[in-house]
C-alpha cells in the first residue's frame, strides 16, 4: 500500500494542476503531490512535495478527503490524502519541476487532458463537498487507456 498526498491550490476561481511526465497518466494534468516518506506527517509531506515540484511555500489548511485507489492492472492500492493548501497572493511559482496550468471550474469539467480520478476528487472533496471518502477502481482497456468504475 502506498500513501500519497495531493494538494488543491486555488487562486481566485482556478485550481492549479501539473502535467505528468513520469509514472502513471503521463501527458495528463493532475493535482500536485507525491509519496509520504517514512515517519512523515501528512501536512509536512504535502508542503514538501509542493515546494519540490513548484517552488511554493504554502500553508497547510486541511485534509479535505481520503480516497483509496486500486490500480487493477498493477494489483496495487494507493491511499490518497487530498489536502487544501493556502497560497499567499504575492507568491509566484519558481523553478517548476513540471509544466503547470491554472484550470477554471468549466475547464476542469470539459477537459479530456485531466486525470479522471483527480476530477472526481476535486468535485467530491472540494467543489461539492459531497463526502470525505471515496473508492476509486482504475482499469486499463485493450488500448492501454485508463478508466475508472
Amino acid at each position: 500500500m502506498i500513501n500519497v498526498v495531493i494538494g488543491i491550490i486555488t487562486y481566485g476561481d482556478k485550481i492549479l494542476l501539473i502535467k505528468r511526465e513520469r509514472g502513471d497518466f503521463i501527458g495528463l494534468y493532475g493535482l500536485p503531490g507525491g509519496k509520504v516518506e517514512e515517519c512523515e506527517h501528512i501536512d509536512v509531506a504535502i508542503k514538501r512535495e509542493i515546494e519540490e515540484e513548484l517552488g511554493l511555500k504554502l500553508k497547510f489548511n486541511s485534509v479535505l478527503g481520503i480516497a483509496t485507489e486500486i490500480m487493477h492492472d498493477k494489483n496495487s492500492t494507493t491511499i490518497l490524502y487530498c489536502c487544501e493548501l493556502l497560497m499567499d497572493t504575492n507568491q509566484e511559482i519558481s523553478n517548476p519541476e513540471f509544466e503547470y496550468k491554472w484550470f477554471s471550474k468549466q475547464e476542469l469539467i470539459n477537459s479530456n487532458s485531466i486525470i479522471e480520478s483527480d476530477k472526481i476528487m476535486i468535485k467530491s472533496f472540494y467543489s461539492d463537498k459531497e463526502t470525505n471518502y471515496i473508492k476509486l477502481d482504475c482499469y486499463k482497456d485493450e488500448e492501454e487507456r485508463y478508466f475508472w468504475k
